[in-house]
């Protein structure tokens, strides 16, 4: 549950025009807790891609904010 509702704030943000660090820092914590508590290949799978994705997106907005 938690994920879900982090990744809806990250899309209204995204939708919005307003991406946040936050936003991306609760999705990647919100990961970590799950993948503590799955020992399942398929999700945990999916929890790499989330959390792969997130730092991507906070390693553009560090290369943005240097830039700026």
């Amino acid at each position: 549950g938690r994920i879900l509702d982090e990744l809806d704030r990250l899309k209204l943000g995204l939708l919005g025009g307003d991406l946040e660090e936050g936003d991306l820092r609760r999705l990647a914590a919100a990961v970590r807790e799950q993948r503590d508590a799955t020992h399942e290949p398929g999700l945990e799978a999916v929890l790499d891609q989330i959390e792969t994705r997130a730092a991507v997106e906070l390693a553009k907005l560090e290369v943005g904010r240097r830039t700026a």
